[in-house]
């Protein structure tokens, strides 16, 4: 998130400026409010009471949208695994790419974030931009045009519909928070899969310290890895696991001034559903027990190659049986039998 999400080749027909359009008013992916700073921050703001004042100034800040949820008919509810004293919960996390506050565009980071009943891991689930679905209402089409056409309720309502699962909640972030969060951090460390250079920037093979600015550039390289789409996304997920890390340090958490700066930054940068409130926020981060990144858990949801359609749009095609395991382990509460076998 190379500066545009566009297939090897794509990117060449279109203008620079066009172009650079994109890497202005590109949006990411939710990085630490639910479950990231809920899981990192809340619960540990519950009990360190000069933190808890941080926190809720945080999430006060947060803007909430009783728009963003789909109505109508939706998935039934996910029972509470046999065992366990609460259901899992699923969120879609996403960052849009509007050029203007006239024009909606489209998605350009869309991700499922499950959590499980026990609440000791969290999966996050990429969906490729150009994954090939069917919108509800409007037939088959990229994943990322649902947005487009109807917003993030459109989005979510065609997720519920290609997994069966009921979303629980939604999260939008300005990628302008990703990059202020890890400079309040000091920058996050990750390892790098594959070697790139984007913008002026070199990023070696093994551990790389990125600040902000860094951090974007390394997320929206695309061209130079070797699987694409696939790779960019697998970066992404791997920054918000540094992230989460980060945020649970110790020296994050005994300094009373990088703390306060980072949770105060999150909080004007979301956009919620208007269910996501300051008490449920905090009675979902009060029932968590992840401590760190490495609780969180990556994969890709399952793809076939690439197709082409009618109309000469290149697309993802999805692996049909290994999507179906997918939404059976999110609506069994198996996630980890799953991951093990496919993670």
């Amino acid at each position: 998130m190379s500066d545009a999400p566009f297939f090897q080749g794509e990117e060449d027909q279109v203008p620079t400026a066009t172009r650079r359009k994109k890497r202005l008013r590109e949006r990411w992916l939710l990085l630490s409010l639910i479950g990231l700073v809920v899981v990192a921050l809340i619960a540990v703001a519950a009990i360190l009471g000069f933190y808890g004042k941080s926190a809720k100034d945080a999430l006060d800040s947060i803007e909430r949208d009783p728009t963003i949820m789909p109505t109508g008919v939706r998935p039934s509810p996910v029972p509470t695994k046999e065992g366990q004293s609460k259901p899992p919960l699923n969120f879609v996390l996403m960052g849009t790419d509007a050029r203007n506050p006239d024009e909606r565009g489209r998605s350009d980071v869309l991700m499922v974030m499950h959590i499980p009943g026990d609440r000791e891991t969290a999966y996050l689930v990429s969906l490729p931009r150009d994954y090939w679905v069917d919108i509800p209402g409007r037939g088959n089409a990229k994943i990322n045009a649902a947005y487009s056409w109807g917003g993030p309720a459109l989005t979510v309502a065609t997720v519920e519909q290609l997994l069966d699962i009921p979303i629980d909640h939604t999260a939008i972030i300005n990628f302008e928070g990703f990059k202020d969060v890890i400079d309040a951090l000091g920058g996050v460390t990750v390892v790098n899969r594959h070697a790139s250079s984007s913008g002026g920037m070199d990023f070696p093979k093994g551990p790389v310290d990125l600040t902000g600015e860094s951090a974007l550039r390394f997320v929206r390289e695309r061209k130079n890895l070797p699987d694409g789409d696939f790779s960019r996304a697998e970066r992404q997920r791997d920054v918000i696991k540094a992230i989460v890390g980060k945020l649970t340090s110790k020296g994050v958490l005994t300094n009373p001034a990088m703390f306060r700066d980072a949770v105060t930054t999150l909080g004007p940068n979301f956009t919620v559903d208007s269910g996501l409130d300051n008490g449920t926020i905090v009675e979902i981060g009060l029932g968590m027990r992840i401590t760190s990144g490495d609780s969180i858990k990556s994969l890709m949801a399952p793809t076939a190659g690439f197709g082409t359609s009618a109309d000469k749009q290149s697309y993802v095609q999805v692996d049909g049986k290994k999507l179906d395991e997918l939404a059976t382990a999110l609506r069994t509460d198996t996630m980890a039998e799953y991951y093990a076998a496919h993670g």
